[in-house]
């Protein structure tokens, strides 16, 4: 997993409810491990 400098501002206003999930946070690989399986994050949705 990549490092992301806004991790905490995202996962502060993250709507996701798996709070345990590595990707938490880090919207760029979220969003890009949804799209690969066909479906959208919380936040899309």
């Amino acid at each position: 997993m990549s490092e992301c400098p806004n991790r905490e501002r995202n996962a502060e206003k993250c709507n996701c409810p798996s709070k345990d999930c590595p990707r938490h946070g880090v919207c760029c690989e979220c969003i890009a491990q949804h799209r690969s399986k066909g479906n959208l994050p919380m936040c899309l949705r």
